[in-house]
């Protein structure tokens, strides 16, 4: 038992600090999304607004991305074998909340592909920040309950 538990501290140390890149990831997505909320008029913004608005869609896309593709599934990875079946489950029912959020990504992404036109930008970025507090929210608490208690449980 104390051999299973050591192979997991090192297996999951790693996936500590692919979390901590991926939180970085995600506050770099925070920093975009207040520097367009902070514009008054989009339709003046021009050229500057595509490059801006282009960065900011690719990091959106690569942070949803790399949730449902890499962390949602290790954390749940981790909790099972942990053998934390409430955690597990718990993870799961955060996972189908945050579906919404990523459908709204995908969408924004797909409006605003060619950048035609910013007529309903400021409402749009505005429900998209709404659905990413909320899944930011999920996020933390599946981080808190599938792999910061393992870790604690680990090296405490």
């Amino acid at each position: 038992m104390l051999k299973r538990s050591t192979q997991a501290l090192q297996r999951w140390k790693g996936f500590d600090q692919a979390i901590d890149r991926w939180l970085e990831q995600r506050h770099e997505l925070i920093v975009l999304l207040s520097e367009f909320a902070a514009r008054q008029d989009f339709d003046q913004a021009g050229l500057q607004l595509g490059g801006k608005l282009q960065t900011f869609r690719s990091l959106l896309i690569d942070y949803v991305s790399a949730g449902h593709f890499e962390f949602y599934r290790g954390l749940i990875a981790e909790g099972l074998e942990f053998d934390d079946h409430q955690a597990v489950e718990l993870g799961s029912r955060l996972m189908a909340s945050i579906e919404d959020s990523t459908q709204k990504a995908l969408g924004f992404d797909e409006k605003y592909e060619s950048c035609a036109t910013t007529a309903d930008l400021a409402a749009d970025l505005s429900t998209l920040a709404e659905a990413l507090a909320s899944r930011f929210a999920d996020e933390d608490q599946m981080i808190s309950t599938l792999h910061d208690v393992h870790l604690a449980r680990k090296t405490g």
